[in-house]
C-alpha cells in the first residue's frame, strides 16, 4: 500500500474530514468514534470488518503517476483510507483504491478475512465505485436496490454541509411553520430550529405536529422526514453547482479546433458537442425533477393540501435516485475539468492534454450510458 502522508502543503486527514462533503467523502471513522456503541451501527454495518467500517472513502480525482493503480477510469476513482491512529488523523494513513490492479490481494493482505465474508465488502466497495458521488441518499437507495440492508446511522449529511444547507433550508421552512404550528409571525428561532431538526441524523419528537399534519405512523413519517432531506440537500447542491457547470461549459465550448491537426480537430467539435449535449440534458432533467417537488411544496404550504406532498415524499426514492445520479455526474465533470484546467485557462492548456480530458469525460459518459442500459 501507499502511504497518505501528513507533511507541510499535503493536506491531512484531520483537515480532509473536517471540510469533508458528503458528496465526495464518507467518514465511517468519525461515525465509530462518536456513537460506537448505537445498536444500529453495531447490527446493520456497511462493512463486514471493523477496520474497513472505520476507514475513510473518497472520491478522488486522479494525479499524475496514479494511472497505473486504478480501475481503467483515470478520474473519480474512489478511495479507501486506513488511519494510521484513530485518535490522531494528523498523522495520516494508508491507502489503496477500489479495482487498482491487485485490490483484493491487497485488501486481504491489510485486512483479515479468515471469519468474515470479503465478498459482501467487495459488493458494497464496488457498488459504492459505480456511483458519481457518495452522498447519502444516492449510496442507500443504491443499496437498497441489492437488498443490503445497512442502518440508518450510516446515511447522514457530513457536518460541514449541514452547516451550509442551513440557511437554505430554514428560508424554505417559514411557511411550514405557520401552517404546522400556528404561528403568524416569522420566529428565526423557530425557524432554525426546524431546519436543525429536518437536517439532523435522527428524527426529533419536536416534528409531531409536522407527523400528524401529514397524517403518518411513525414509520411512515421517517421515511418521508429522510425522503425531504434528500429533495433539500439536492435542491441545495443544485443551487451551488449552477455557476459552475455554467464556467465549465464555457470552458469546453472555447475550445478551439483549429489549434489541431485536421483529426484531432474533427473530434475536439464531435467532443464539445456530445459533452455540451449530455450535460445541457442532465441539468434539464435535474431542474423538471426539482420544480416537481416545488410545486408539491407549494400546495403544502398554500394550504391546497398535505395529500400531494406526502404522495410525493412516498415516492422520493425513485425521484431522488435519478437527482442524484444526475447531479453526481454533473459535479463529477465540473470537478475534473476544474482540477484539471481551472478557470478561464483552457486556451494556455497544451493541445495534447485537452484532448485527454476530452477523451477522459467522453469515456465516463459511455460508462454511464453502459450501466444505465444494464440496469434497464
Amino acid at each position: 500500500m501507499q502511504v497518505l502522508k501528513s507533511v507541510a502543503g499535503v493536506r491531512s486527514l484531520k483537515n480532509l474530514v473536517a471540510t469533508a462533503s458528503s458528496a465526495r467523502v464518507l467518514d465511517l471513522h468519525a461515525l465509530a468514534t462518536e456513537d460506537p456503541d448505537d445498536p444500529d451501527y453495531r447490527l446493520r454495518p456497511l462493512f463486514a470488518h471493523p477496520v474497513l467500517n472505520r476507514a475513510i472513502i473518497t472520491k478522488h480525482n486522479a494525479r499524475s503517476g496514479e494511472e497505473d493503480r486504478l480501475a481503467p477510469r483515470r478520474f473519480n476513482a474512489t478511495k479507501i483510507i486506513f488511519p494510521f491512529d484513530p485518535t490522531d488523523l494528523g498523522l495520516g494513513g494508508q491507502f489503496l483504491f477500489v479495482d487498482q490492479s491487485d485490490f483484493v490481494a491487497a485488501l486481504g493482505r491489510h485486512l483479515d478475512y479468515s471469519d468474515l465474508p470479503i465478498e459482501r465488502d467487495l459488493l458494497v466497495l464496488r457498488a459504492l465505485d459505480r456511483l458519481p458521488t457518495l452522498d447519502p441518499f444516492l449510496v442507500r437507495e443504491t443499496l437498497n436496490q441489492q437488498r443490503i440492508e445497512v442502518g440508518r446511522c450510516y446515511y447522514r449529511i457530513n457536518p460541514s454541509d449541514r452547516a451550509e444547507m442551513l440557511r437554505f433550508v430554514a428560508g424554505e421552512m417559514e411557511a411550514l411553520i405557520k401552517l404546522c404550528f400556528g404561528d403568524l409571525k416569522p420566529d428565526p428561532k423557530r425557524t432554525r430550529r426546524l431546519a436543525q431538526l429536518l437536517l439532523a441524523n435522527q428524527d426529533s419528537p419536536e416534528l409531531e405536529p409536522l407527523r400528524e399534519t401529514f397524517r403518518m405512523d411513525a414509520a411512515e413519517f421517517s421515511e418521508a422526514i429522510f425522503a425531504w432531506k434528500a429533495f433539500l440537500y439536492y435542491h441545495w447542491r443544485a443551487r451551488s453547482l449552477t455557476a459552475l457547470l455554467k464556467m465549465t461549459l464555457r470552458s469546453i465550448c472555447a475550445i478551439e479546433p483549429k489549434r489541431y491537426q485536421r483529426d484531432d480537430a474533427e473530434l475536439v467539435v464531435r467532443s464539445k458537442g456530445r459533452l455540451q449535449k449530455a450535460m445541457v440534458e442532465s441539468w434539464r432533467q435535474v431542474s423538471r425533477r426539482l420544480k416537481l417537488y416545488d410545486k408539491a411544496f407549494a400546495a403544502l404550504t398554500n394550504g391546497e393540501s398535505a395529500d400531494a406532498f406526502r404522495g410525493f415524499l412516498a415516492d422520493g426514492p425513485d425521484l431522488f435516485r435519478e437527482i442524484g445520479g444526475n447531479v453526481g455526474r454533473l459535479e463529477q465533470a465540473v470537478s475534473y475539468w476544474t482540477d484539471r484546467f481551472g478557470v478561464g485557462r483552457i486556451g494556455e492548456a497544451p493541445p495534447e492534454e485537452v484532448l485527454d480530458g476530452l477523451r477522459e469525460l467522453l469515456q465516463a459518459q459511455a460508462a454511464v450510458q453502459k450501466v444505465a442500459s444494464s440496469a434497464a
